[in-house]
């Protein structure tokens, strides 16, 4: 079984991979500057921070 913080850091590793999936799509249909990527990429950089957050925690145990 998981810890609750590696179950966390599972849960956002997939959310990170799905934003970024979606970035990346709309980035190649709208171009990477359109306000619709730049939203994206700042969920993603909460996702990222939420994920290295749940390690710093995960490794103080």
């Amino acid at each position: 079984m998981l810890t609750p913080a590696l179950d966390e850091q599972t849960s956002i590793s997939e959310e990170i991979e799905d934003m970024r999936e979606q970035m990346v799509s709309l980035g190649n249909q709208l171009g990477f500057m359109h306000p619709e990527v730049q939203h994206c990429s700042r969920q993603l950089d909460q996702l990222l921070l939420r994920y290295y957050e749940a390690d710093k925690t995960d490794n103080r145990k």
